[in-house]
């Protein structure tokens, strides 16, 4: 099984880590997850072995 994370058009979060043993099987599972009959143009879908999903922080109010 590998790892993957995803990120949707137009926006700057990373999700996952969905778990699946290739790359068609972890779309087929975001497919799922986001209650889509297709996936949005534009998604992007990658193995955390290669690249590490990004931890985003928002700044603290003063």
């Amino acid at each position: 099984m590998h790892a993957f994370a995803y990120k949707l058009p137009g926006y700057f979060m990373e999700y996952g880590p969905v778990y699946a043993r290739d790359l068609e099987e972890a779309r087929t599972l975001i497919r799922k997850r986001l209650n889509a009959k297709r996936l949005p143009w534009g998604l992007q879908v990658w193995d955390l072995a290669d690249r590490p999903q990004a931890k985003w922080r928002v700044a603290e109010a003063s």
